[in-house]
């Protein structure tokens, strides 16, 4: 196979990572022997892939309906302070993707850590993948009964027909698995965040290589920046060392690779909006404005001495700009490559 016929396979691992896993495992050895023609880098992405898709489809959606149904009974809840759990899934630009709990089965199966033990049999995402998995087959059952973009408070129609009493039980299953989810769910999130964060800067280097700093480099580029902005903000804020001269720079090379980005496609001579690659671009011109805007305000508020609960508040708005930029990212990435 000539190496130009694998450039789609690299150029759409490179660029979003988040393919659908194979339905059979015969199938996803074809994809991982495919990925290692191309180079080590897209194997590797190729072998996260599923994962990741798992998590971005099924597990904040689990998360929601958890935080949903252990607090329903909280007195003080606000937009803002509640964060994504209070959030409609139309804020994700994904109302249209189906309930978590109705592709969980294809997403979510055991066979969506086969190429990673191909790949990298001693990685420890192996072991995440697997206890997170455990921890979810337990869990949904119950979070069938709760949709995650459901008004906090109100009952769907099984809950109504089950009654308080069943709502008592459900909730004192969550209080015994509910944690455990939550501990695997993080802790799988922080494994395919450190390999993300070392395999992405070299894909870029490999897409550059390949076709130069065209618009899916400069998309890649961006993205890059904003997750390692999110990351160090949360670090920074996790241990308390953030400070505004470090939230100035981080802005600034968000913006720096959103405002490289746009100067790109202005430049473009034939704009084909059919173009997948570009169609991404459009579709996330405006999430990537509002978590530039959340960054900028948090910063700003920051230089005005604002009180520490307003700098609070300005944190949980970035995260959640940034949960939604990357959603908006995620579902027409996957979808059209």
């Amino acid at each position: 196979m000539k190496p130009i016929m694998l450039y789609p396979v690299g150029v759409v691992l490179i660029l979003c990572l988040f393919s659908l896993a194979g339905a059979s495992k015969q199938l996803q050895i074809v994809q991982w022997w495919l990925n290692q023609l191309d180079s080590p880098q897209t194997a590797t992405a190729g072998a996260l892939a599923p994962i990741i898709d798992c998590v971005n489809r099924v597990d904040r959606d689990t998360r929601l309906a958890y935080y949903l149904l252990t607090q329903v009974d909280a007195s003080v809840r606000t937009a803002e302070r509640s964060g994504a759990a209070n959030l409609p899934r139309e804020e994700f630009g994904d109302n249209a993707e189906p309930q978590a709990r109705l592709i969980q089965k294809q997403v979510c199966t055991p066979a969506i850590t086969l190429q990673l033990e191909r790949q990298a049999p001693g990685s420890p995402l192996i072991t995440a993948t697997q206890q997170y998995l455990q921890t979810l087959r337990r869990i949904s059952d119950v979070g069938t009964l709760l949709s995650p973009n459901q008004t906090p408070g109100a009952k769907t129609p099984q809950q109504q027909l089950f009654g308080n009493v069943m709502l008592d039980q459900l909730k004192a299953e969550l209080s015994r698995n509910g944690g455990g989810y939550l501990s695997a769910s993080a802790a799988l999130r922080d494994d395919l965040t450190r390999e993300e964060l070392r395999l992405r800067p070299l894909q870029l280097d490999l897409l550059e290589a390949r076709l130069g700093r065209d618009l899916h480099w400069h998309l890649l580029n961006y993205m890059i920046a904003s997750r390692q902005a999110i990351d160090r903000i949360d670090q920074g804020v996790r241990a308390a060392d953030l400070t505004p001269q470090a939230l100035a720079a981080l802005t600034a090379s968000v913006q720096r690779a959103q405002e490289s980005a746009a100067a790109f496609v202005d430049q473009m001579p034939d704009k084909e909006l059919t173009e997948e690659t570009l169609h991404l671009w459009y579709t996330l011109r405006t999430p990537a404005d509002t978590y530039l805007a959340a960054l900028q305000g948090m910063l700003q508020d920051w230089l005005n001495h604002a009180t520490p609960q307003q700098l609070s508040d300005d944190y949980d708005l970035v995260t959640r700009r940034y949960d939604v930029l990357l959603s908006y990212y995620n579902r027409p990435a996957r979808n059209a490559f």
